[in-house]
């Protein structure tokens, strides 16, 4: 017990967190931003170093109130890829889950349908553009001398991790998110690697368990203030981490995540026996325990895309402008709008799709578009909640956590739309939060959800929008 730091390393951001487990509250949360560029058409990339900085000059922030703390504990965003040189210097920028170069590698494994079952049911993985494998087969049949010269491929928390403690290695958490991890044994799956990129398993670092701990070097403690010899400890995946906080149990709860994407997902005892739609996937949390659902690209960084593009106000003014309008609803004039900026993974992989408006008149407001842009997110949701809600035993509770929480009106319009209550643990840093609640255990974890079960907020669906939701939803499904 203690002080203990959670470093959220995600998307967009680097979320850091001070948690005093006696006294069972955070008593500070900071970040630092980094940015994801283009490189070419759908191709996106990230500069490691701009990573790394910011995570050291996050926790130098922390460091400099709280030198001496009990441990650091990681969870880091899925499926990104990064190539080291022999002196483990990265010699590729990152490739995160948002690069869409690999759907031609996609589409020709799809033609194989043995092998898209075996992705599911062995690697828990769904066949999309996301999982470092098929990125592996990019690189594989379109610039095979840079995967040669790599001498080992990893993530970015293993990177990070590495230059925190001086060990390079990958958890089982996040390894699970690579397509090429088997998720019953928690070994790489070196014969299907092997085959379909021609990497061989010297390229790949040691799996480790979340609890994997090393000491923090000299270098890493000067850079960041916190003591050296402090305890690191590797941790699990942002998506485990998101629903560890978010308050969800094991086998009863599904928790939604709306971020940068978004994510429907329920905390399991076991994998799916038979995945419901091909877009599933079921990664590893730990020894024990797994993680099952969907996830979709266009999440809250389509509303980005939207403020951004359309808009002639801020973030701010936009769902101040919704609020005020919430119950003027119209179903026969309401605008419709399909979120598909990004190559959609749900039900399996479409990049045919795009975005569009239907319904645009002449009398269309500002905030009837605005409002459209945030249902059309969460109607996709609702379609994906419909598949997910029947993989846990029972559905006890629904969750919801990300960034999009911190509207009200985001959580009030998602309750209506599928008609659940839904209940918000947090709205701040629920996901460095969930991975420090991971490492304490989960006794530790109920007592802190039973300390703050008074700021737990709830959200029931509105009976004044529920039908309107629900005719609504049926002519966006119609037009989908």
């Amino acid at each position: 017990m203690g002080l203990h730091v959670g470093v959220d390393i995600g998307t967009t951001a680097v979320k850091i967190i001070v948690y005093d487990s006696d006294a069972l509250k955070v008593l500070l949360d900071v970040s630092e931003s980094y940015d994801v560029f283009t490189v070419g058409p759908s191709m996106f990339e990230q500069d490691p170093v701009q990573i790394e900085n910011a995570v050291f000059e996050a926790l130098k922030r922390v460091g400099e109130k709280f030198p001496r703390v009990d441990s650091i504990v990681l969870d880091s965003m899925l499926h990104s890829l990064l190539f080291l040189d022999e002196n483990y210097r990265p010699i590729s920028n990152v490739i995160p889950w948002v690069d869409e170069r690999s759907i031609p590698q996609v589409l020709q494994v799809k033609k194989d349908r043995q092998l898209v079952r075996t992705l599911q049911n062995r690697a828990g993985c769904a066949s999309n553009f996301a999982y470092p494998i098929f990125k592996l087969m990019w690189f594989a049949q379109n610039e095979p001398e840079r995967l040669k010269k790599a001498y080992k491929i990893i993530s970015i928390k293993d990177y990070i991790f590495y230059r925190l403690t001086g060990t390079l290695a990958s958890d089982i958490s996040v390894a699970s998110g690579t397509g090429f991890m088997d998720i019953h044994t928690k070994t790489w799956m070196t014969d299907l690697l092997r085959e379909l990129t021609g990497v061989g398993e010297d390229k790949l670092v040691e799996l480790v368990p979340p609890t994997f701990v090393r000491k923090l070097t000299k270098e890493a403690s000067e850079r960041s203030n916190f003591a050296s010899g402090t305890d690191v400890f590797i941790g699990i995946s942002d998506a485990a981490a998101s629903s560890v906080g978010s308050g969800a149990g094991v086998d009863d709860s599904i928790t939604i995540s709306s971020s940068s994407s978004a994510a429907i997902r329920s905390i399991v005892s076991e994998p799916p026996a038979q995945y419901p739609s091909p877009g599933v996937w079921c990664y590893v949390v730990d020894e024990n325990y797994y993680i099952a659902g969907v996830a979709t690209s266009n999440g809250g960084i389509v509303f980005d895309w939207y403020v951004k593009l359309f808009s002639r106000h801020d973030h701010a003014q936009i769902v101040k402008s919704i609020e005020e309008n919430f119950y003027n609803v119209d179903a026969s004039r309401a605008v419709l709008f399909y979120p598909f900026v990004f190559s959609e993974r749900f039900p399996e992989l479409d990049p045919s799709l795009s975005a569009r408006f239907l319904n645009l008149r002449g009398d269309t407001t500002d905030w009837m578009v605005a409002r459209s842009v945030l249902e059309g997110i969460i109607f996709n949701l609702k379609r994906i909640f419909d598949v997910v809600k029947v993989i846990p035993r029972k559905l006890e509770n629904v969750y919801s956590t990300g960034g999009l929480t911190r509207a009200d009106v985001w959580t009030k319009m998602l309750s209506s739309v599928i008609n659940e209550k839904i209940i918000v643990q947090s709205k701040r840093q629920g996901t460095a939060l969930g991975t420090v609640w991971h490492l304490l255990g989960e006794d530790h974890r109920k007592r802190a959800m039973e300390a703050l079960k008074n700021e737990l907020e709830v959200y029931e669906p509105d009976q004044r929008l529920v039908p309107h939701y629900q005719k609504l939803y049926e002519a966006w499904l119609e037009k989908l």
